[in-house]
């Protein structure tokens, strides 16, 4: 039978599957599988140099415990423990790797300088099986991951297909998550710790936000200055009754898992010892950008000791900026109006959750790269919201408009794998490039927040 053209320019039924979308997220579904398998395998592969420190402790917690691990005295012991378990007949050849890495590195010891509450989770977690005990951590750590972007997804407004390609992206190419994988770090655990805390600041969820970000800043002490920052949200916007809440859950979770933590180790003395260690691992002066820190210690010399000077001048100048963007309590347009409110809560929660681990990665004298997986929350932040409307108007073909548009992504194109590798043999160029884009990040999502938190406190007739 002969076909007419109509006939035969007719496509396939199935040819719907283009203008749909099914293909293009079936075949980024495929992509994320491929990159979490990648990541699994290299991962697991890996000797994970820093989940042994954190298993070694927790071992020895129970098994040969020390007076205080956080001596070097103690760090020793827990050497000679580690080592004489990874060379018994049923240790892998993997825990072996790790224990002469580790104990190669730090010149003998057992490097312990993480809070007791984080050796006491791996402990918990921990059957005494190195092998097993290591991949129910990347389990946990990748899924972490995983929730974390669904959670940032949904308070993005991010598509599905968006999702499942940054995902594989993160995975595959992203060289905080790569790097954080393959050593064993706890970086994903945290991240997911600041979503939440963002996730319940936007909800009006003060009481479970207080939780989360006094549970993390308890497991890993760095946080705290996320919540620094969302007290001087409260304190700037007057919003006492939120404050308050916000610092009731906190310290509901420190006096909690501080408890807990000690009575793992079966002594309160751990966390004096730990307070008392401090000092000297905030001065550490022993990684140059050469080793790979990433810091601005690291970069300009002679800064090491000052880390708490910087983190106080970044704090102070976005603390004068929540004053002058502070929010009117008396003005009758913001108090008939939910959604304004809500606008803010939106913004004040990764002004603080994103601001916050801008401030502790340039202030910390010791950043490995793969601290900078706790940027992505701001940086995510910066590519999905607008610049309000009043401005971007105004600002079409200018160079602020092009900035706007365009720094968002700087951060993830210096964190990539292949820009790594193109300053692999420049190590100290590269940890300058990724500290301007972090300050410029920083400076941008401070722009940004400050137009935002204007716009919602002018009249109507000015928004």
């Amino acid at each position: 039978m002969e076909l007419t053209g109509s006939e035969t320019t007719t496509p396939p039924t199935d040819a719907g599957l283009l203008r749909t979308g099914k293909l293009s997220h079936f075949l980024a579904l495929l992509m994320l599988i491929h990159g979490i398998s990648y990541a699994w395998v290299s991962a697991t592969k890996a000797p994970n140099i820093d989940f042994f420190t954190f298993w070694s402790v927790s071992q020895a917690a129970w098994t040969h415990p020390v007076a205080n691990i956080y001596s070097l005295e103690g760090q020793r012991d827990m050497a000679s423990t580690a080592m004489a378990a990874a060379h018994t007949s049923t240790a892998s050849d993997l825990q072996r790797r790790a224990a002469t890495i580790v104990l190669g590195i730090y010149d003998g010891r057992i490097d312990a300088t993480g809070s007791p509450l984080l050796y006491a989770a791996v402990g918990a977690l921990s059957s005494g099986n190195f092998l097993a005990d290591q991949k129910r951590f990347l389990f946990v750590s990748m899924l972490f991951l995983v929730l974390s972007v669904l959670l940032l997804k949904r308070l993005l407004h991010f598509t599905s297909l968006q999702a499942m390609l940054l995902l594989t992206f993160l995975f595959l190419y992203y060289e905080p998550v790569v790097s954080d994988l393959n050593v064993g770090n706890v970086n994903e655990i945290q991240l997911l710790a600041i979503v939440l805390f963002i996730f319940f600041s936007t909800r009006s969820q003060p009481m479970l936000a207080g939780l989360v970000i006094g549970a993390v800043s308890v497991f890993k002490p760095t946080t705290v200055l996320v919540l620094a920052l969302a007290i001087g949200i409260g304190v700037a916007d007057q919003d006492y009754k939120r404050l308050s809440r916000l610092l009731v859950g906190a310290g509901v979770a420190v006096v909690a898992l501080i408890a807990a933590s000690a009575a793992y180790f079966g002594t309160p003395d751990v966390w004096l010892e730990f307070v008392r260690s401090l000092p000297r691992t905030l001065n550490t002066t022993s990684y140059t950008s050469e080793n790979g820190n990433v810091s601005l210690s690291a970069l300009f010399g002679g800064m090491s000791g000052r880390s708490s000077l910087i983190a106080v001048a970044f704090l102070a100048s976005l603390g004068w900026l929540l004053s002058v963007t502070r929010k009117r309590r008396r003005s009758p347009v913001l108090a008939s109006s939910t959604e304004r409110n809500c606008a803010m809560l939106f913004h004040s929660a990764f002004f603080a959750g994103g601001c916050g681990c801008a401030v502790m990665l340039l202030s910390s004298p010791l950043a490995w790269v793969h601290y900078y997986l706790l940027l992505l929350p701001l940086t995510l932040y910066l590519v999905a919201t607008p610049v309000p409307n009043r401005d971007a108007d105004a600002q079409t073909h200018n160079f602020v408009a092009a900035a706007n548009r365009a720094l968002p992504f700087l951060a993830f194109v210096v964190l990539s794998l292949l820009f790594g590798q193109m300053l692999s043999n420049h190590l100290r160029l590269l940890c300058a490039t990724i500290i301007a884009a972090t300050i410029l990040t920083l400076a941008l999502a401070v722009y940004r927040l400050w137009q935002h938190r204007r716009a919602l406190n002018l009249p109507d007739s000015l928004a």
